[in-house]
């Protein structure tokens, strides 16, 4: 299965919440999502601020993700706050990139403008904070980050009927929710994510998850080495960083570059 590929090397606890999980996780999200008709828009949702800095994990595999929508005849918008600002803009085919803002009294009214302006078939998010039953945020050290982050996750609290995935590595992110007492239970979690997603998919990292995604939904359209590098080198130079090392580089979540590579290749021969 496409999880036991994506969850190699975990050091959060993913592939232990993955035991109590069904084994096929990704090719039922592909499944449900390659069910809707094409030509429609799909809306992505990533970027994970802490500190004031934008991790390197997310908006890659979410760029990557818009690209294989894209050729699967799906139209993706990508919605962030200002830390993602630009960073779509390498989009080969012009991917529409909303900002929205970080507060304000209007911004549930807002978002639900945005469902009914775009009318997406589905809302997707990777590597994006969402609230716990404590309405509170948290890093994926459990630090409190209120504010640091606009609440996406508002987007998936509205009262509509479209289908939902999240894609997360921590516990701390959108679609988390689906699983609040697996990582209670079993990872001793005390403020999981309360927000959840019709799936949830997890990986070692975010980004992994995100290819694992893309495998289910049809391995030939997974990256290719070279454009990996190119989209890392462009989003560190807008200033993107290592979640856990908070340094600039070809890494993501301490992971180097060589271990995507040696997934990926795994992902295209097995599937």
């Amino acid at each position: 299965m496409i999880a036991e590929n994506v969850l190699q090397h975990s050091t959060r606890g993913m592939d232990i919440l993955y035991r109590h999980l069904p084994k096929d996780i990704f090719e039922k999200a592909a499944e449900d999502l390659l069910s809707n008709e094409i030509d429609r828009n799909i809306l992505l949702f990533t970027g994970f601020a802490s500190e004031g800095k934008q991790e390197t994990d997310g908006p890659v595999g979410t760029y990557f993700l818009a690209k294989a929508l894209y050729r699967l005849g799906y139209y993706p918008v990508i919605i962030s706050d200002f830390h993602c600002k630009g960073y779509f803009d390498q989009a080969e085919q012009n991917f529409e990139t909303l900002i929205v803002p970080m507060k304000g009294f209007g911004q549930a009214f807002m978002y639900s403008k945005i469902i009914e302006t775009y009318n997406p078939v589905a809302l997707v998010s990777v590597e994006r904070p969402g609230r716990s039953d404590d309405g509170d945020y948290r890093n994926w050290k459990g630090d409190i980050i209120n504010g640091e982050n606009a609440p996406l996750d508002m987007f998936f609290e509205q009262e509509i009927d479209i289908l939902t995935i999240g894609i997360g590595d921590g516990g701390n992110e959108i679609g988390m929710g689906k699983y609040k007492s697996l990582l209670k239970e079993h990872l001793h979690y005390d403020a999981p994510c309360d927000v959840a997603t019709d799936h949830c998919l997890i990986g070692t990292t975010s980004n992994w998850a995100s290819y694992g995604f893309i495998a289910a939904l049809d391995k030939n359209y997974l990256p290719k080495d070279n454009e990996i590098v190119d989209y890392y080198d462009f989003i560190t130079g807008k200033g993107a960083v290592d979640g856990i090392t908070g340094l600039k580089g070809r890494t993501h979540d301490g992971f180097a570059l060589q271990k995507s590579f040696e997934l990926l290749q795994k992902l295209r021969s097995k599937y």
